[in-house]
């Protein structure tokens, strides 16, 4: 991951701004999630520096001082997000997609 930008106080004031039928479509698409992301103004390189140390599979990130396993419930609760809810159901198929879902997928 070699540039990562993460202004979640922009994707904030950008859900925040639309309008309830383009909320819908994005509820629609499986990423009503991301509406319930806080306005968080964290550092950039400690966003990259968490991502490029954590690993998926295992669920844990590679410190310093050796890793450690860590939970979503931990990282809500270091970052002040919620960790439960809205999450998307299940992987979006673009091929099922009607053609202005695609074009809102782009766009997205």
């Amino acid at each position: 991951m070699e540039d990562l930008k993460c202004a979640t106080h922009l994707l904030s004031e950008k859900f925040r701004n639309m309008s309830d039928e383009k909320k819908e479509i994005v509820t629609d698409l499986g990423f009503g999630g991301l509406m319930h992301i806080p306005p968080l103004r964290v550092q950039h390189k400690i966003l990259k520096e968490l991502a490029n140390s954590f690993k998926l599979g295992k669920n844990t990130i590679k410190t310093g001082y050796g890793s450690f396993k860590v939970r979503p419930k931990t990282i809500g609760a270091a970052l002040g997000l919620n960790t439960s809810g809205d999450l998307p159901p299940q992987k979006v198929n673009y091929k099922d997609l009607s053609e202005d879902n695609k074009q809102i997928f782009r766009r997205f």
